[in-house]
């Protein structure tokens, strides 16, 4: 299978020292694993700007919506209530959870081209009704940034429970987790971390959590059971441990945290945006979002007349990129995501392809 730049929102393109990583074999129980273990989730903690003493960092096997499913069904009880702002399939997600695992919520949806409205939404935070209140920092349905300093703000001032899904903001955003007085923030390993699929990241306020025990409708998703495990036995999972996806954590991390930490990354995604975008724009696409909310983490952009994404993408494939379909209902769109490890050479080669493909379909 020939090597593929990956320009989604995650899974990415990976570098050559992160799979490299994975190559070596570890037992779940060893005292080296637990280790690692331990390490990471202090760099974790500094990471989300979080003191140890006052947030546990937990890893949950699995995907990132492992990660919210694990935090929504072990967090609420049956005489509490969840308010779900969702401008995007992925807040909508929550719903499906809370649904499922019959767990008292209310889902307010709002458009998914526009930010979450801060008058709208504090006025629905008010309500009495509910103790929580879930949304997602990076809707990457359209690439949209919602305001989270704001709503935790509103939060905060009613004194609710905050869930924050920051899959695809942690690492591409500096988040100080404490300060905002966010309690629940969950993100995933093979997002803008740069690792691979297979274990989700949550922190959680433990004076909260703490009051959590015998609350969780799942025995493998237990929050509070996982924090536990953790806590007291210096890193060790309930259940089997991810163990390669963790050493590729390790070295994703290490490559964070040495080329300058999270403002770095941020500026090399939004210098790979502006990269990909003036060659789309040149040719006549057109964003859907407006730039005052947009993410630096994926781009939508409008389907022309007459254009056929299926053709544009599987050229795109022959030539060594995956691009993403759209999945705004009743907009004909696609996305390009400029996270993970793309070079200057993979957008030389990007730009050549659009044109080839450009000058061939006319």
């Amino acid at each position: 299978m020939k090597p593929t730049v990956l320009l989604t929102p995650g899974p990415l393109t990976t570098s050559a020292a992160v799979k490299q990583a994975m190559l070596q074999d570890l037992g779940t129980r060893d005292d080296e694993y637990r280790m690692i273990i331990q390490s990471l989730r202090e760099q974790l903690c500094e990471l989300g700007q979080v003191h140890p003493a006052q947030y546990a960092l937990i890893f949950m096997q699995g995907s990132g919506t492992f990660g919210v499913e694990s935090v929504l069904t072990s967090t609420i009880r049956q005489d509490e209530h969840v308010l779900i702002l969702a401008n995007g399939a992925y807040g909508n997600r929550m719903a499906q959870i809370c649904e499922t695992a019959h767990i008292p919520f209310t889902l307010k949806n709002y458009p998914m081209d526009k930010a979450l409205p801060l008058d709208e939404v504090k006025e629905q935070i008010a309500d009495p009704r509910y103790t929580h209140v879930a949304y997602v920092h990076c809707e990457t349905t359209a690439g949209v940034m919602n305001d989270l300093y704001r709503i935790q703000e509103c939060i905060r001032s009613y004194h609710k429970i905050s869930i924050v899904d920051a899959m695809s903001s942690f690492g591409s955003a500096p988040i100080a987790i404490a300060d905002a007085g966010i309690d629940y923030l969950i993100t995933s390993a093979n997002k803008c971390l740069h690792g691979v699929p297979g274990v989700a990241i949550i922190f959680a306020r433990k004076a909260h959590l703490d009051t959590c025990p015998h609350c969780a409708v799942s025995l493998s998703l237990d929050l509070y059971e996982q924090y536990r495990s953790m806590e007291e036995t210096q890193g060790a999972f309930r259940f089997t441990s991810p163990t390669h996806v963790m050493l590729a954590l390790q070295e994703a991390l290490t490559t964070l945290i040495t080329n300058g930490g999270i403002p770095a990354r941020r500026k090399r995604y939004m210098h790979v945006q502006k990269e990909l975008h003036d060659s789309m724009t040149k040719y006549g696409f057109h964003t859907l979002v407006e730039p005052d909310v947009q993410s630096c983490v994926i781009t939508t952009y409008l389907c022309p007349k007459g254009f056929d994404f299926t053709h544009f993408y599987n050229f795109f494939k022959a030539h060594g990129f995956l691009l993403y379909a759209g999945k705004l209902p009743g907009i004909d769109a696609f996305r390009i995501g400029n996270i993970g490890e793309i070079s200057d050479a993979d957008i030389l080669h990007f730009k050549k392809v659009l044109r080839m493909y450009m000058e061939e379909n006319r």
